[in-house]
């Protein structure tokens, strides 16, 4: 330890180790916050990226509803949409109609 030859240059070291011990101690609680703490920034950004990509995927979910809601009411009440649809993914045909099937070299 080391020895002082006045009571006021003590009382400056005792000074100069709290302020040290002080920064640190508030260097540490500053960094423990920052990047390790259940509410970091390390943490904010994450879940706010992972909230964009929610955001994002929930609006094509939105369009891709109201595209099936389109194609619903359709197969409800448009009879030459389901005769389009028999046709295209069926080969359905009305009697008497004939089929040509082509090969597609």
């Amino acid at each position: 330890m080391k020895f002082f030859n006045k009571n006021s240059d003590y009382k400056k070291y005792i000074i100069r180790t709290i302020r040290v011990v002080s920064l640190l101690l508030c260097m540490y609680l500053f960094l423990n916050i920052l990047f390790f703490d259940t509410y970091s920034i390390a943490t904010y950004l994450s879940q706010k990226n992972r909230l964009d990509r929610m955001k994002t995927s929930n609006a094509k979910l939105i369009e891709h509803n109201s595209q099936l809601e389109i194609e619903i009411e359709k197969l409800r009440n448009d009879s030459n949409y389901i005769e389009s649809i028999a046709r295209r993914n069926f080969t359905m045909v009305k009697p008497g109609e004939t089929i040509f099937i082509f090969r597609q070299e």
